[in-house]
């Protein structure tokens, strides 16, 4: 048994199931391990020995899916004493997906919500980059930002390789609104490449007084111990970086195995695996 805390700081909720992607239907999670219920994610948490996580709604093409499964996060997390909620938006101007957006946002707050998540890559034809936008999008954008801002929520972003989701396309998002709101940037870029190109972003927003983490799931493992040689040589300190495993698309152990191979102290491990997330999330 680990004799240290670990919290998973972006996994998720709600089926996958069977979906038409790519002129196929195709079933890549297997049933027995589809997190489809709540008590599917606490049950994730026993079997790894996790303290806590913060559970996001599983997203596909239906773009009212996601906001489905806002209703489950919310379930699962008023019955759990160590589970934490982010809650799907989108800012995309169709009328049903707006009146979802103000749903949701109206209701806010709700006791263990402490997440907004975006994936601009099912924004298309925009992207995160505002040059993108049109006016009632970047209206519905501010409105989630000014919820997160009001309501001291963390903005859960995708950052990958797909379109719209690019670390090069949130440079001018960071411009526009870096300071706006705290952000979450889950999968470090995801891929080598998108990873080529966010890692030095990173450490600049940083270094410009923007409130970023970012977290382990599914990147390669060369962009954590990349990212921490970076920080450490310009003395920007070990707190932004969580421990996550995009749960069920990504597997526990060999991401816990991705922190536990760094080449650091193990007081930097500690701080990946919960200090980091027990500061941002105000875990006790």
């Amino acid at each position: 048994m680990r004799d240290r805390r670990v919290f998973d700081a972006h996994f998720h909720v709600g089926a996958f199931g069977v979906q038409r992607e790519f002129g196929h239907r195709i079933c890549p999670i297997p049933p027995e391990v589809d997190h489809r219920t709540g008590e599917d994610c606490v049950r994730y948490l026993q079997r790894n020995g996790l303290a806590g996580g913060v559970i996001i709604p599983t997203y596909l093409r239906d773009p009212l899916a996601a906001y489905n499964y806002n209703r489950l996060v919310r379930r699962t997390v008023a019955k759990s004493g160590t589970l934490l909620g982010g809650l799907w938006v989108s800012p995309v101007p169709e009328p049903a997906v707006e009146a979802a957006l103000a749903t949701t946002l109206a209701d806010l707050p709700q006791p263990g919500i402490r997440a907004l998540k975006i994936a601009s890559n099912t924004w298309l034809p925009y992207s995160i980059d505002p040059g993108t936008w049109s006016q009632r999008l970047r209206r519905n954008m501010e409105r989630i930002l000014e919820a997160a801002r009001s309501h001291a929520l963390v903005v859960h972003c995708h950052t990958g390789y797909l379109s719209g989701a690019q670390p090069l396309a949130f440079e001018a998002f960071m411009r526009s609104y870096g300071h706006a709101a705290t952000y979450q940037f889950v999968h470090m870029g995801e891929a080598i490449a998108p990873v080529f190109a966010f890692v030095p972003r990173f450490l600049q927003w940083i270094e410009g007084g923007f409130q970023v983490y970012t977290d382990v799931s599914l990147v390669p493992g060369f962009g954590p111990r990349w990212l921490l040689v970076a920080l450490d040589r310009r003395n920007l300190g070990f707190d932004r970086v969580l421990f996550a495993t995009d749960a069920p698309w990504g597997r526990f152990a060999p991401t816990y195995a991705k922190v536990q191979s760094l080449d650091v102290d193990q007081e930097v491990r500690d701080k990946i695996f919960w200090n980091n997330a027990a500061d941002l999330y105000g875990l006790v």
